[in-house]
């Protein structure tokens, strides 16, 4: 009886406040928005932090390049395509510090950095 009446304050509590059982949800993690233009990625670097998710948002702007597709050789991104003018997202969580490279998948072009601090 004792732990029914427990369970249904419980649940009382996390419908009187949402703001409590929010706190207990995981981090999204950041959100970086990276444009294909004709100059390549913009931003070119960006930076991240070891251990925590991040978002990378890719949005093919141009067909004026090679970059239809893209690696992230560190993160085991491969050929990940980017249709023209459709946002494409890929998460991430850089297991260690220093600066991991993305770039086309064709060529290998685009010189994007991603610079992971700890």
């Amino acid at each position: 009886m004792r732990l029914a009446a427990l369970a249904s304050l419980t649940l009382l509590a996390s419908l009187a406040s949402p703001a409590l059982a929010a706190d207990k949800a995981p981090a999204a993690g950041r959100k970086v928005q990276i444009k294909v233009t004709d100059a390549g990625f913009e931003p070119r670097e960006v930076k991240l932090k070891k251990g925590e998710p991040a978002t990378l948002v890719f949005t093919r702007l141009t067909d004026a390049t090679c970059i239809k597709a893209v690696d992230i050789p560190d993160e085991n991104v491969k050929k990940l395509e980017l249709p023209l003018d459709k946002p494409v997202s890929v998460t991430i969580t850089p297991k260690k510090a220093g600066v991991e490279a993305f770039h086309c998948s064709a060529m290998g072009m685009g010189n994007g950095k991603l610079i992971v601090e700890n």
